[in-house]
């Protein structure tokens, strides 16, 4: 199933409901025609909250949709480019980003150190970057960083250009969202702790990034920023991803570049995350898990850079297409510690 939070013109409260025959149908509307009532399908809160049941039961009203399409009233079913797509999940009581596709750090480490150290020593960092991809390939390191969960944009939604960065950039990954994971979970638990699969797109201020890692915390404003986590367009339910590792990405920045990619590059299953992190906490239903920025899809990777006014493009094959447009207007900028950008005030 692919779920959704949505706005209509005609009624501009937020409605959960999820796409039949392309068409979206609101969980209140099956509900009602078919003489349902399940509280845990009220919203999506609710719905991640008595997770796994409430899937059992939208999968229910799912099927009878299908087989009643026909007789829903025009009135009750909406285009998908008719309606407002919220984000999929708009309060994540947390947000864990993982780094498991070593493509992706060794390719942006090498762009960084172009911009972040003179020769020799960039020659010399370029070779021991070399040297950790070489290790990072053999194993599976766990390490996160927790973003921003309070400041989620969805498609269609613009971020905030940070007024000290001259380089934003894009990081598409594949998100994971925690239906239920309690404290140490056995492994037939873990098998259904996912309630589904949506694309995340972790925006980042690169000229402020390396300056941040080197103190050993971490990112903090190079990805902490307001509007900085995108989340959508749907919640897509793990029985329609018959293997989350093998799906094809596409990113259209504006008409200049496009970028492909795969998920194939993530060195992790998701549910061996899941499993890492309930060793030691439990997991709100509803967590977000990013897996790590697709390789060859960012910025940094390919030292190419967003401009005011691109329309971002983010194509997961059987999650959709999450769009977010940058600003036309950014305001005046900070000087950047990286070359000054001519096409930037």
């Amino acid at each position: 199933m692919k779920l959704l939070n949505f706005k209509s013109a005609e009624n501009t409260i937020t409605q959960f409901g999820v796409v039949i025959n392309d068409i979206v149908v609101s969980f209140d509307t099956l509900q009602f025609k078919f003489g349902s009532k399940y509280p845990q399908l009220s919203d999506l809160n609710s719905y991640l909250q008595n997770f796994p049941a409430s899937e059992d039961l939208a999968r229910e009203l799912q099927k009878k949709g299908e087989k009643e399409f026909a007789s829903l009233k025009p009135e009750e079913k909406f285009l998908l480019d008719k309606i407002k797509i919220l984000p999929a999940i708009p309060n994540p009581p947390a947000l864990f980003d993982f780094g498991l596709t070593p493509k992706h750090l060794r390719n942006s480490s090498l762009t960084m150190m172009k911009y972040e150290m003179k020769w020799p020593l960039c020659w010399l960092a370029k070779l021991f970057i070399k040297a950790q991809y070489r290790r990072m390939k053999k194993r599976k390191n766990f390490i996160y960083y927790k973003g921003n969960h309070n400041s989620i944009i969805g498609d269609m939604d613009s971020p905030i250009w940070p007024l000290y960065s001259s380089f934003l950039d894009v990081e598409p990954e594949l998100g994971i969202i925690v239906g239920k994971a309690p404290f140490h979970m056995s492994q037939d638990d873990l098998k259904r702790s996912i309630a589904g699969y949506v694309i995340f797109n972790d925006f980042s201020a690169r000229d402020i990034q390396f300056p941040e890692m080197r103190q050993f915390l971490g990112p903090a404003r190079s990805k902490d920023f307001e509007k900085g986590n995108g989340l959508g367009p749907f919640l897509v339910t793990t029985d329609e991803i018959v293997d989350p590792l093998n799906l094809d990405v596409t990113i259209k920045i504006g008409e200049r570049y496009t970028w492909k990619g795969t998920t194939q590059d993530i060195i992790a299953q998701p549910i061996e995350v899941i499993r890492h992190l309930t060793t030691f906490r439990s997991l709100p239903p509803g967590t977000v898990i990013g897996m790590g920025t697709i390789p060859g899809c960012c910025g940094l990777d390919r030292d190419e850079w967003l401009e005011p006014g691109d329309l971002i493009q983010i194509t997961f094959d059987k999650l959709g297409t999450l769009r977010h447009p940058i600003p036309k207007d950014i305001g005046p900028l900070e000087p950047t510690r990286w070359k000054a950008r001519k096409n930037l005030k």
